[in-house]
Formats: structure tokens, C-alpha cells, sequence
């Protein structure tokens, strides 16, 4: 097992050519997640293309996705780069922060409670995970089982449901005459949800190598001993709908779609050849402060992730203008851009001039100001260091006239080499003070 950092050292595969095909045959799914419809990347569907992994021969190194792959006799843990300059880096410590992170997050689904890290450490990213999918999964099905409505459809000797006469004409060009085609659906525990959770934990099973996961994962295949055995697919886990009477089980589902998403079958019908979980950190850094400021302020602000309704060409609209996070408040009415930059500002000295701000952000940050019709934007980047960076007031002069744009820059808490928890307080703290105060 191989622990990477972002945009970090390279190391040596044994099976490039197996580890990049199986890269390949994920984007074409993480492509669909990650994408924006109005991003402009040539690469996008190239069945070539890759964007977890750079190959230099058998050299290998981490682009921006985090998380892990196994791929036959290759396994590489990746992490967050702001981790990467801790002198001891701790995978407990980083696997808090990346759960803390993910309990802000809106759209990336990571259903797990987060009281089951204190029971059970395990510093090794795919056995944990498998360990807190069992955990969720063994603990909804042992406190609620799923019976539902199944929809049957079977010859009988004595009509049930609804008969169906468009078979049964059928089966009576065949001499079946004594039997009739009947649909009717009876509520039973062996049912699809089952079928999938059983099938998902069988493939965990070929996995772990720990005892204890191994435990609780035998323990749901004894709970689920009366459901049939059954290969599933990601496309039969998508047509069911759970009732709302058993809510609990939506986070299950999501478990088994973060397996069936993120493997590929051997020729063994329970056998999870290669699997992983990536995630971009771009997107968990925007997803979380936004996330964070649902939370926490939506008292006092509209918060409207990913507005994108303006174009910088009206006609044809071209030129969209897609905004992070757009903030209007409530009592005033004005608006704020927040542009989240993933990009830690390592070695930032006084004497720059510019404050780690690229000349294109700066670019970018003004054409959505003048067209939103708003003077305040904020510039967002995460903590090098357990000391923040200084906020800097960049003021755009507009042509021909005395107003202008404000521009600030801020680092904000988004990690701690001593405590996670300490992240939350600090953060509250600063967004607080960044948005209470006028610029």
C-alpha cells in the first residue's frame, strides 16, 4: 500500500497498463459527477483520458482526486497536499479532517456516522471505509428490517392480483390452458433492497482482512439469511425508490452505490476485483465552505452555490458565468461572490505584491463583479500553516468614474496538524468576522 499526497512524489506501479485501463474505465462514470456541463476540458471524453493518476513510465503520481485504489497488485492511498508538509503526518488525524469535511458536504454523499471512528481505529483508508459501510449497514438492518411490496408476476392454478390476459393468451397457444398469468405483489423481506445490501457485503467480504469487520459483515449476511442470493448491478440499485417510512436506509443505498460505482467484476460472481473512492479536492473544498455556510449563516444570507445564470454574451448566450457561491443579504439586499481557490499559498512573503492571487483569478473575479452589479467579492483559500495568512483588500477602480470593485483575499481554516475540531470554531469565527464587517 502505497500513501500519496496530491501533486506529490512519484512511486513505482507493478502494473501500469492494468492500473490505467481500470482509471480509464472509471472516469467514464466519475465524468458524469465531476464535470460541469460548461467546463471547457478537451480531454473530457477521450477514452484515453484519466484525470486521477500521471504516468512517467512505471513512475506514478497523484493528480487532484483524494481517496484510494486497489487494483490487482496495486494499492495507493491518496491525500489532501495541505497535509503534506506536517512533519508526522497521521492518517487518523487526515481521515478526521476528510470525514469533518464531508458532513458539511451537500452534494458529495459520504453516509457515515462519524461516532463509529471512536470505536474502532483503523489506519488503513479502504478497511475503514469497509469497516463504517458494515457498521451503518449492520446497524440499520438489525434495527429496522425492510419488508416491501414485490412485484410478482407467475402462472397459477388459482387467479392472485391481477390477471394478465395479454400473457395468459399467450400461454393458451401453448396448451397451458390450466394455468393463469397473474401480477400481484406481496410484502416480503426477501426483496430487492435486501438483494443489493446482501450482494454489496459479499463483495466487501473478498476485501477486508479484518477480523472484526469480518464479524459485523457475516453478521448482516446471518440477519439477511432468508434473502435470496444475488448478483446486482449499479443500474438495478438506480430504480429503487425507498419509502419515506424507512428513511434510514436511504444512507444504505448510498453505501452499496459507492461499491457498485466504484468496481469492476471478476469472472467470480462474488468477487470485487479492483475498487476505490476518489474525490476532487476542488470540488470537497468548495462543497464544505459552502456547506458550512448553510449552516451556520443562512439566517442572515440567501446562499446559492453554483449560481450560473448569467452569461458574459447575451445573444446567443455564450460566456457562462458560474459562480462558487453567491451570497445576498436578507435585510440589504447586497450581494457577495465567493470564489473558492484550492490552491494553499505555501510561501507567501510579504513583499508579494499580488498575495499568491494569479493574474487569470484576478481576471475572473472582475468580469463576474461587473456583471453580477456587486462591488464585493471574496477570495477564498485554505490555511498553509496553524497561523493564518493576513485578509488583503485588492480595489479595482472602474473607468471614468469613482467606484470600484473589492476584491479581499482570505485564508480560512480548513485544517490542524493538532485537532480537527479545532477547525469548526476557528472557521465560524472568521466567516464571521469576514461577512459582519463591511469591506
Amino acid at each position: 500500500m502505497f500513501t500519496l499526497f496530491e501533486y506529490g512524489e512519484e512511486i513505482t506501479v507493478k502494473d501500469r497498463k492494468g492500473l490505467e485501463g481500470y482509471l480509464r474505465f472509471l472516469w467514464q462514470d466519475y465524468k458524469n459527477l465531476w464535470v460541469d456541463e460548461n467546463q471547457e476540458t478537451e480531454n473530457v471524453n477521450n477514452s484515453n483520458y484519466q484525470p486521477f493518476i500521471s504516468f512517467d513510465g512505471e513512475k506514478a503520481k497523484a493528480n487532484n482526486f483524494v481517496g484510494f485504489i486497489n487494483c490487482n497488485d496495486d494499492s495507493l492511498e491518496i491525500y489532501p497536499k495541505v497535509f503534506q508538509n506536517m512533519q508526522y503526518p497521521n492518517k487518523d488525524l487526515m481521515h478526521r479532517h476528510l470525514f469533518f469535511w464531508f458532513s458539511y458536504c451537500k452534494k458529495i454523499k459520504f453516509p457515515f456516522n462519524q461516532s463509529f471512528l471512536d470505536n474502532f481505529e483503523i489506519d488503513r483508508f479502504p478497511e475503514l471505509i469497509i469497516y463504517l459501510i458494515g457498521k451503518q449497514i449492520n446497524e440499520t438492518v438489525s434495527a429496522k428490517p425492510y419488508s416491501a411490496y414485490e412485484e410478482v408476476e407467475e402462472a397459477l392454478l388459482t387467479p392472485r392480483g391481477k390477471i394478465n390476459f395479454n400473457r395468459y393468451t399467450t400461454s393458451l397457444t401453448y396448451g397451458r390452458h390450466q394455468f393463469i398469468d397473474c401480477d400481484y405483489e406481496p410484502f416480503v423481506y426477501d426483496n430487492k433492497v435486501n438483494r443489493i445490501i446482501k450482494h454489496c457485503v459479499r463483495l466487501l467480504l473478498t476485501q477486508t482482512t479484518i477480523p472484526e469487520t469480518q464479524r459485523i459483515l457475516h453478521e448482516i449476511i446471518h440477519i439477511l439469511d432468508e434473502v435470496e442470493d444475488q448478483a446486482c448491478t449499479i443500474n438495478q440499485l438506480n430504480q429503487i425508490r425507498v419509502p419515506t417510512l424507512f428513511d434510514e436506509y436511504e444512507d444504505v443505498m448510498q453505501c452499496c452505490r459507492m461499491i457498485l460505482e466504484n468496481q469492476i467484476y471478476s469472472h467470480a460472481e462474488y468477487e470485487m476485483k479492483n475498487w476505490s473512492l476518489l474525490f476532487p479536492m476542488e470540488y470537497v473544498f468548495e462543497d464544505f465552505i459552502s456547506g458550512f455556510l448553510k449552516d451556520h449563516f443562512s439566517k442572515d444570507f440567501e446562499i446559492e452555490p453554483q449560481k450560473s445564470e448569467l452569461y458574459l454574451h447575451q445573444n446567443p448566450k455564450t460566456f457562462n458565468l458560474q459562480h462558487d457561491i453567491l451570497l445576498t443579504n436578507k435585510i440589504t439586499k447586497e450581494k457577495i461572490i465567493i470564489d473558492t481557490k484550492y490552491k494553499p499559498r505555501w510561501d507567501l512573503k510579504l513583499s508579494d505584491n499580488k498575495k499568491g492571487v494569479s493574474q487569470a483569478d484576478m481576471y475572473q473575479m472582475i468580469s463576474y463583479a461587473y456583471r453580477r452589479g456587486t462591488d464585493k467579492v471574496i477570495l477564498m483559500y485554505p490555511n498553509t500553516s496553524e497561523k493564518l495568512a493576513e485578509d488583503y483588500l485588492f480595489r479595482i477602480q472602474k473607468s471614468n468614474d469613482n467606484e470600484e470593485i473589492k476584491i479581499k483575499v482570505i485564508d480560512v481554516p480548513f485544517w490542524s496538524s493538532v485537532d480537527h475540531s479545532e477547525v469548526e470554531t476557528n472557521l465560524l469565527i472568521k466567516l464571521d468576522n469576514v461577512l459582519r464587517n463591511d469591506f
